[in-house]
C-alpha cells in the first residue's frame, strides 16, 4: 500500500519489503496543449496507450494533434476509419502504405476529406507498385494547400485539372515516387510551391532506355536546397540552363546525364557542399572546380553499354573534406587532385588504378610512385587491394603522413611472391598519428599475419585494430588464439592497442569516421 509522506513524496513497495521515495507525478500537473503536443510525437499506437496512464491522460489522445503512420504496422482499413471517426484534434501526419491502401483511390479520397485531418501538414501515401492503371491522386488533397509541409506522392496519376489547381504555398517538401504526370500539370505544380526546400523524382523501372526526365522538372524554386533524381535521363538543353542558387545537396541514382550537362549543372549551384552520384552515367571525365563542395561521393558498376566516368580532376575545391569513389574491382580510373588543401577523407583507392596525381605525388599504378609532396590534411584513407602489401601502404603513409584511420579491404588469400621486408625508417603516421587500421578478408593466412604484426609492433598510438573474417571462424577458439599469438600482441608498441575479430561483411567506412 502507497502513503503520501509530509515530504510530498510518493513511496514505492519494493521487493523484501524495502520502500524507495519517488517524486509526484509532475508530467500530469502540465497544461493540457503542451501534453497533447507530447501525444502527437509518439507513434500511433504508443500515442493511444497513453489512455491507461491514468484519468488525467485518458481523453488527451483523442485532442493531440493526429500523428497516424501505418508503415510497418499492421493496421487495418477498419481500425485507420475508426481512429478518423473518433479523434476530435487536428492532424500532423498522415501516413498510408501500399498494405493497407492497395490501389483503392476512394477509400483514400474518403480518409482524406475526414475533420480528424483538418490542419494535416505532412501526408504521404503509397498505392500498390502493381496497380494498373495508376490509381488517380484524390481531388480532396488540395484541400490541405494552407496547412502542408510535406507531401509524399508514390504510384499514383495526377489529374491535369487536380494538378494545375495545385498551390502549397507553405510545402517545404515534395517527393513524387513513380508518377504519372503530363509536363505542364509537372510545371504548375512545382510553380505552386514557392517555399520548396527539398525536391525527389523517381521514375519507375521502366527500360531500358530510362525515360527522359521532363525539362519542367528543373524549373523548381530558388528556395531549394535538396535535389534527388532517380532512374531518369536528363534533358541536355534544360540541364544547361539551371540555375539552382541555393542547392546545397544533389544526389543522382541511376541517372543518364552527358558530361556538359552535368558541368553546366554543377556550375549552376554555386552553394553547393555536397555531391553524390550513384551508378550515374553518360560521361567519362569529372571535373570539380567548386569554392564551397564539402562531400563528393560516386558509385559506379560495371556496364557494357553505358559511358562510365574514367577520369576525376579536382582543380579546385578549397572546401572538400571527403572524396570518396567505389566501382567495380577492374575499374581503372586517373585521379587528378590539383588543389584540395581541407581534404580529410579519401577513397577507395584501388590496386587497379591507372593513375593518380595528388599534387605532385604521381602514383603509376600503385606500385609506381614518386612522393614529391605530402598532403598533411588526410585523416583517413580507404583501399582497395589485391593482396595485403606493405611498401604500397607505407608509400601512402609518407604521403599523408598526418593519417590516423586506413581501412583496408583485401580480397584474395594470399600473395605467393610476399617478402618480409625490414622497414628501419620512421614513419610519422606510424609514429604519432595512425590511431585505428581495419581489415577486411582477412584470412590469417602467412602474408596476411606479417601484414598485421607490421603495425602491431611498429604503430606507437594505435587504438584498435579490426580485423573481419569469414563467418566460418566463429566459435572457433583455437583460431582465434593461434592468430593472437602470431601476431606477438605482447610486444605490441601502443600498450593500449585493442584487436578485435570480427565478421562484418558489409561494413562501411564512411559511417565510422566521426
Amino acid at each position: 500500500m502507497m502513503r503520501l509522506q509530509q515530504s510530498g513524496r510518493e513511496e514505492v513497495p519494493l521487493r523484501g519489503g524495502r520502500r524507495e521515495a519517488r517524486g509526484p507525478d509532475l508530467i500530469s500537473f502540465l497544461p493540457d496543449a503542451v501534453l497533447c503536443s507530447v501525444i502527437s510525437l509518439l507513434p500511433i499506437k504508443e500515442g493511444a496507450r497513453t489512455q491507461i496512464l491514468s484519468s488525467r491522460w485518458r481523453p488527451l489522445w483523442r485532442s493531440a494533434p493526429l500523428n497516424l503512420d501505418t508503415c510497418g504496422r499492421s493496421i487495418s482499413k477498419a481500425v485507420l476509419c475508426r481512429i478518423l471517426s473518433e479523434h476530435r484534434g487536428g492532424a500532423r501526419c498522415f501516413n498510408v502504405s501500399y498494405s493497407v491502401l492497395g490501389g483503392d483511390s476512394a477509400t483514400l479520397d474518403g480518409w482524406l476529406r475526414s475533420p480528424a485531418l483538418d490542419s494535416l501538414q505532412e501526408l504521404e501515401f503509397w498505392f500498390s507498385s502493381s496497380a494498373s492503371p495508376r490509381p488517380l491522386v484524390p481531388h480532396s488533397t488540395l484541400r490541405f494547400s494552407s496547412t502542408l509541409r510535406v507531401a509524399k506522392f508514390n504510384y499514383c496519376k495526377f489529374p491535369d485539372d487536380t494538378a494545375h489547381q495545385i498551390h502549397f504555398p507553405n510545402l517545404q517538401q515534395l517527393q513524387l515516387c513513380s508518377v504519372t504526370i503530363s509536363e505542364d500539370s509537372l510545371h504548375a505544380m512545382l510553380a505552386g510551391c514557392p517555399v520548396l526546400d527539398r525536391f525527389e523524382l523517381t521514375y519507375g523501372h521502366e527500360g531500358p532506355p530510362r525515360p527522359l526526365m521532363p525539362p519542367a522538372a528543373l524549373s523548381i524554386s530558388s528556395t531549394l536546397r535538396v535535389a534527388k533524381f532517380v532512374r531518369c535521363r536528363f534533358p541536355n538543353t534544360a540541364a544547361c540552363q539551371v540555375h539552382f542558387p541555393s542547392l546545397q545537396h544533389l544526389e543522382l541514382e541511376m541517372v543518364t546525364i552527358r558530361g556538359c550537362s552535368l558541368h553546366a549543372m554543377l556550375s549552376s549551384c554555386p552553394a553547393l557542399n555536397s555531391l553524390i552520384l550513384n551508378y550515374t552515367y553518360g560521361f567519362n571525365q569529372l571535373i570539380i572546380n567548386s569554392p564551397k563542395l564539402k562531400r563528393v561521393e560516386m558509385y559506379f558498376g560495371r556496364s557494357d553499354t553505358e559511358i562510365r566516368l574514367d577520369e576525376l580532376i579536382v582543380v579546385n575545391a578549397p572546401c572538400l573534406e571527403i572524396l570518396h569513389h567505389r566501382g567495380p574491382y577492374e575499374d581503372s580510373m586517373e585521379i587528378t587532385i590539383i588543389s584540395a588543401r581541407k581534404l580529410k577523407v579519401l577513397g577507395r583507392i584501388t590496386e587497379s588504378i591507372f593513375r593518380l596525381e595528388l599534387c605532385t605525388t604521381v602514383f603509376n599504378g600503385l606500385h609506381d610512385v614518386r612522393v614529391a609532396t605530402v598532403m598533411r590534411s588526410v585523416k583517413v584513407l580507404s583501399l582497395r587491394l589485391e593482396y595485403l602489401n606493405l611498401d604500397v601502404v607505407t608509400n601512402f603513409m609518407k604521403c599523408f603522413p598526418c593519417m590516423e584511420k586506413l581501412y583496408i579491404k583485401t580480397y584474395l588469400m594470399d600473395d605467393e611472391n610476399f617478402q618480409l621486408h625490414d622497414y628501419k625508417d620512421h614513419l610519422e603516421c606510424l609514429d604519432l598519428h595512425l590511431k585505428k587500421l581495419r581489415i577486411s578478408y582477412y584470412h590469417g593466412t602467412r602474408s596476411h599475419v606479417e601484414f598485421a604484426k607490421f603495425f602491431v609492433l611498429n604503430a606507437r598510438v594505435l587504438e584498435s585494430m579490426v580485423l573481419d573474417v569469414e563467418h566460418t571462424k566463429k566459435g572457433d577458439d583455437w583460431w582465434f588464439e593461434n592468430q593472437r599469438r602470431q601476431l606477438k600482441l605482447g610486444k605490441r608498441a601502443s600498450i593500449g592497442a585493442q584487436v578485435v575479430f570480427t565478421s562484418d561483411n558489409c561494413f562501411d567506412y564512411l559511417k565510422d569516421i566521426h
